[in-house]
């Protein structure tokens, strides 16, 4: 029973020994680094699932699978009776593998990093020309809509300015108070004399003073506004 013991703990040894130099060697190779570690390690060391839910069938067998699905003590188990040197190198030919599946899904997972960045950027790129596109649309429907109002008040300007100042008054009277400031200030003094002139019973007279006074204060406003 003593030997027997002995002969095992001598066993466990050298497949620690083996584990370890294997590790060791895939580290300073520069092919295993501590985050593939942790990924090796949680494949070959596994959590154990509940046995409340088993995976298979009663008595069914378990398939055999890559070397991935398979812990450390399969592993040795599958070369048991070789020597220490070909554990070893049985060990770092499935560490390899393992490698390489790592690697494979990195550059899965890089690949589709890549193609979700390019839809993002394609993204950005197309909701940036609609936005150009509707603010170019705003723009020439404003610069549009500019010109239809300096023609419009163009045109009623020299009507007003051609028409008897009393009908002018007239037309005023219907007209909001900006209106009509806008259009006194832009005729000349002596036809826009000539319609305030018509204002005069009281409401009038109230009318048009509220406007000059609004036309006194844009004047000033645009003194004050121009540099000294």
């Amino acid at each position: 029973m003593k030997k027997a013991l002995t002969i095992l703990v001598l066993t466990l040894a050298l497949n620690f020994l083996a584990v370890a130099g294997t590790v060791g060697y895939l580290f300073q190779s520069g092919r295993l680094d501590k985050s593939k570690i942790s990924q090796l390690k949680s494949v070959l060391f596994p959590r154990p699932t509940s046995a409340s839910a088993p995976t298979t069938q009663p008595g069914a067998a378990q398939p055999t699978g890559s070397a991935s699905r398979m812990d450390l003590s399969k592993l040795l188990a599958r070369r048991a009776g070789t020597s220490a040197i070909e554990q070893v190198e049985f060990l770092r030919r499935t560490f390899d593998a393992q490698l390489l599946e790592i690697d494979q899904r990195q550059r899965e997972l890089t690949d589709l990093q890549r193609q979700v960045d390019l839809a993002n950027q394609k993204l950005a790129a197309d909701r940036a020309a609609i936005d150009k596109r509707e603010k170019n649309l705003a723009d020439r429907e404003q610069a549009a809509q500019r010109l239809q109002d300096d023609a419009g008040f163009q045109s009623s300007l020299a009507l007003y300015s051609a028409m008897p100042p009393k009908q002018v008054k007239s037309i005023f009277l219907t007209l909001s108070e900006a209106t009509v400031q806008q259009y006194l200030q832009a005729m000349d003094a002596r036809t826009a004399g000539k319609i305030i002139k018509e204002f005069k019973t009281t409401d009038e007279t109230a009318f048009i003073q509220r406007i000059m006074e609004r036309i006194r204060q844009s004047q000033v406003s645009s003194t004050d506004a121009k540099p000294s």
